[in-house]
């Protein structure tokens, strides 16, 4: 008897650009893949769906409509939107897609560094009002080097152990915040735990938070915090707008606390037209697109295909959350 209800498995995928069935029908194992690119789509391909690969195509009510499912494989690495226990209790699986974007959050992590280091954000305003700026005379105005600066990474997961190794290359100090803090990098960096945060960003010339969004880092970074940051310091957030508390971090650009903020993500996204942030000077603004990447779809199809292998043979699944 088949381990799927029929001969092969029902995989339906749901995004509106990601093509990933392409990449599920090259596989060597036969499959009915279908691709659902909006949920007027997806809700009928539930019924006989026995996998769902879905991104933002997600509502709770559609865990009832697919009686046949037997696993939910995420393209992103957070899960806060899925009901943990509802899966556990329907006996479905669900696995994340963490890490496959590491390389593209860290990348940009680090292309939002150079741009405040080399004043990119200023070159690209001045190019569109064909203004060529002289040589700055205020010292405060003038571009820096990468190297020999001290960088405080939040979060140790697969971005912040590339971040870090990227960092070291360049010739920066590398400081890690993390939580476990009885496995040795190996890399030659300094960590300190989580409670030492506060602390660490006293000497810090750029922080950048790669913290996954839990409770715990909900806020973490409040006015308290940014009024220990060196006033020529710059924060990257490549995490979750949530782990930032926006009205503190405006008002501490605003007073001069921090010298810039290079910021990904937002608590609410997308950006209000009406927030302050559009328009500040010592702010650069990138839309939640860190991770984007053409590896991205080729990444999440290799974890889903040796996730059904270890599905089919009753292994743990890469990234299994439930």
């Amino acid at each position: 008897m088949s381990f799927w209800f029929n001969k092969k498995p029902k995989i339906v995928i749901a995004h509106s650009s990601f093509d990933i069935k392409s990449l599920v029908d090259e596989w060597a194992e036969p499959t009915d893949c279908v691709w659902a690119k909006n949920k007027t789509e997806l809700v009928p391909a539930l019924t006989e769906a026995n996998i769902l690969v879905t991104m933002t195509l997600w509502e709770p009510r559609y865990l009832a409509l697919a009686p046949q499912l037997k696993l939910l494989q995420t393209m992103t690495s957070g899960v806060e939107q899925y009901d943990t226990e509802a899966f556990r209790a329907r006996g479905v699986h669900l696995a994340s897609a963490r890490g496959v974007n590491a390389n593209a959050v860290a990348e940009h992590a680090i292309a939002l560094m150079f741009s405040h280091a080399r004043r990119l954000w200023e070159a690209r305003d001045d190019q569109r009002q064909s203004f060529w700026r002289k040589l700055a005379r205020d010292r405060s105005e003038r571009r820096h080097e990468i190297a020999g600066t001290h960088v405080v990474i939040v979060g140790f997961g697969a971005i912040g152990a590339r971040l870090a190794t990227v960092c070291l290359a360049l010739g920066q100090t590398v400081t890690v915040v993390r939580k476990n803090l009885a496995t040795d990098s190996g890399l030659g960096i300094t960590t300190v735990a989580d409670d030492q945060l506060p602390q660490t960003v006293e000497k810090a010339d750029y922080v950048i938070l790669a913290c996954p969004a839990t409770p715990k880092t909900r806020g973490l970074v409040n006015g308290s915090l940014l009024k220990r940051m060196k006033p020529t310091a710059c924060l990257i957030n490549v995490a979750r707008g949530s782990v930032v508390v926006e009205a503190d971090l405006i008002a501490a650009l605003q007073k001069g606390q921090i010298g810039m903020a290079a910021l990904d993500t937002f608590e609410q996204e997308p950006l209000p037209e009406t927030s302050p942030l559009w328009s500040m000077p010592n702010v650069l603004i990138t839309p939640h697109c860190a991770g984007d990447t053409v590896a991205y779809e080729s990444r999440v199809a290799d974890i889903l295909h040796e996730n059904v292998r270890r599905l089919v043979e009753g292994k743990p699944l890469i990234n299994q959350i439930v």
